[in-house]
């Protein structure tokens, strides 16, 4: 009876795995023999340590470069095969973080949940972080390569995730869309030197992915998020929203915090983003207005 107990109360810790886990929880749980974590930064950088029994996948698997520049997730083939290869099952739970190195570094976790997701994962987390959250906790860790057995993930979009040009167009100024790039570039008095136009796309409103984070890039609590948010920038959950930014990554960060941790349930990512949008000819773009 009591081995019975101790199994339901592990299945049920596990079930309710938050979007959000700390240095703390993966300690606890790190054996759980359910669980995945997955470690995106570079292969150079796992190898000189990370997470006891985290394997690795960088953000190259997820993603490719498609013909007019611009970035998008690769085919469902090719992630399905890279799920199964790092053990993800059906029924797995999933924690996904980065070292922090850098910007582009620390957006590699939430865009790597959202394609998880997006693939039909159901329990996908991400590390409240990364890897400084686990060291600070004194958390094992190896240098060894970790191998897990084969999964037998079987991948399942959801279409609800996702939107491209063509659909962006037609709902301007009909739904709520957010720019997540640093407000500089949003307003156009700056231009991105990858892009070929400066400015946003019309009716899009300006939050910067790096305004939900701490100085020690853990989230902010869900209640300052919802105030600055839901309050602050009157944006309601239960409406339609498309999220955008220069290649994906930034977007995700955002698409992270407004659908995991806030609840906007119809949210989706534009994933090739301004790359695509701003280099494209005749697409519209809107400078010097806040909107």
């Amino acid at each position: 009876m009591k081995k019975i107990f101790i199994l339901l109360m592990s299945v049920l810790s596990l079930s309710a795995m938050d979007a959000v886990v700390s240095g703390e929880w993966i300690n606890k749980h790190n054996n759980d023999k359910n669980l995945i974590i997955i470690d995106v930064s570079k292969e150079d950088v796992y190898n000189a340590a990370h997470i006891s029994n985290a394997v690795q996948s960088d953000l190259e698997k997820w993603r490719q470069k498609k013909p007019n520049g611009a970035f998008e997730i690769r085919p469902t083939k090719e992630i399905e095969t890279e799920m199964r290869k790092l053990g993800i099952n059906d029924d797995s739970n999933i924690v996904v973080y980065s070292h922090n190195l850098d910007p582009k570094d620390l957006l590699k976790a939430p865009y790597i949940v959202w394609a998880l997701e997006y693939f039909g994962a159901k329990n996908v987390a991400m590390l409240d972080g990364g890897f400084d959250s686990y060291t600070k906790a004194d958390g094992k860790l190896c240098q060894k390569i970790t191998t897990k057995q084969k999964g037998n993930f079987i991948a399942k979009i959801n279409e609800n995730m996702i939107i491209d040009m063509s659909n962006v167009k037609k709902l301007i100024n009909k739904i709520s869309m957010v720019d997540s790039r640093p407000a500089k570039y949003y307003f156009g008095t700056d231009k991105q030197d990858v892009l070929k136009r400066a400015g946003h796309i019309p009716g899009a409103t300006s939050y910067s992915w790096k305004y939900s984070l701490n100085k020690d890039n853990t989230l902010k609590t869900k209640q300052v998020l919802s105030e600055v948010i839901e309050k602050g920038m009157k944006l309601n959950k239960n409406n339609d929203l498309v999220i955008y930014c220069t290649g994906g990554l930034e977007a995700a960060m955002n698409y992270f915090v407004f659908h995991k941790v806030l609840g906007f349930n119809k949210a989706t990512l534009y994933d090739s983003s301004m790359l695509e949008w701003a280099n494209t000819d005749k697409t519209p773009m809107t400078k010097y207005s806040w909107e």
